[in-house]
């Protein structure tokens, strides 16, 4: 049997499982794993559970909100870890619907025909017949030959990139290069693998220890490119400004945990313990200036004082 997750951020999982009921009656085989906000379980944890319910010989697809998500980056990491499934970004209804009701396994050319149908129901219904113009010409990224960088934004975020980074951040401050600076995932090549799959076209990336991303500073300074930084937790964010000063950092998103208190009010994603206060606070101590922001559509909220 096929068994097909939805996967998703909020509730747009469930309430497409809701359109495929009215459509096909019994979808047994369709289930839902959401991601809230304020989640404590990764949402790793709950899929890997509700795989092991399945039949050894069932054929699993995640279907996944987008690419580029935290969502769709997690289930690419699980997907290489040892948990056997097919995983497939930015689904929608019809693609849902046709795995749901097939009766064998969809892989290979046939599954990748598949995906190329689905996308042909993404259309301007006002003029459903449009001549498809010639695809312009893109601008050549600009590359400056010298000067120091200019740090546009340097970020907290535990999802080190994913939708908010990749659609939102990268778009607003114009970043030509990101820096994730991050020991697990500078060691774990099925963690950079993702990271690039989740990286904006023409940006560049690396993916640094704390260590590497210091000693990369000085050469960083002569390519005068508009960078923005990732960290994935207080502790080497704090290491990576003992040895290289930053003026500013956004608070983006910490995993809400035990122990955790939400900081920079009730729509913040970030949730800081005793230990992660210290380093915020050692952060402060240095007069760097910190800001809770999840995105730029959201009010930036100073840390003015020590938590």
């Amino acid at each position: 049997m096929n068994q097909i997750i939805l996967a998703s951020h909020g509730g747009l999982a469930a309430g497409a499982k809701d359109t495929l009921e009215m459509v096909l009656g019994d979808v047994s085989n369709v289930h839902v794993v959401s991601l809230a906000r304020d989640d404590k379980e990764p949402i790793t944890n709950k899929v890997d559970a509700m795989i092991a319910t399945f039949n050894a010989d069932d054929t699993v697809y995640v279907l996944t909100d987008m690419l580029g998500s935290s969502v769709n980056n997690n289930m690419v990491e699980l997907s290489k870890n040892g948990t056997k499934f097919t995983v497939v970004s930015g689904f929608n209804i019809p693609l849902a619907l046709t795995l749901a009701m097939s009766p064998v396994p969809v892989k290979g050319a046939e599954l990748a025909a598949l995906i190329n149908e689905a996308r042909t129901g993404l259309t301007n219904s006002n003029a459903p017949v449009e001549v498809a113009a010639a695809p312009a010409k893109k601008a050549k990224a600009s590359r400056h030959s010298s000067g120091p960088a200019k740090i546009v934004l340097a970020r907290l975020d535990y999802r080190l990139l994913h939708g908010q980074v990749v659609f939102t951040w990268t778009t607003k401050v114009q970043a030509e290069r990101i820096i994730v600076v991050d020991n697990a995932a500078a060691n774990d090549d099925i963690k950079k693998g993702a990271l690039k799959l989740a990286k904006p076209q023409g940006v560049r990336l690396n993916v640094f220890t704390v260590e590497r991303a210091l000693a990369k500073m000085d050469k960083l300074n002569t390519l005068g490119e508009r960078v923005m930084f990732v960290f994935g937790n207080t502790a080497e964010m704090l290491q990576f400004c003992q040895g290289y000063k930053l003026d500013a950092i956004n608070l983006g998103a910490t995993a809400n945990h035990d122990g955790a208190d939400q900081v920079g009010g009730k729509d913040s994603s970030v949730f800081l313990d005793a230990t992660q206060k210290a380093d915020v606070n050692q952060l402060l101590d240095m007069g760097i200036k910190l800001y809770v922001q999840q995105t730029p559509t959201y009010q930036s909220v100073d840390i003015d004082a020590k938590l």
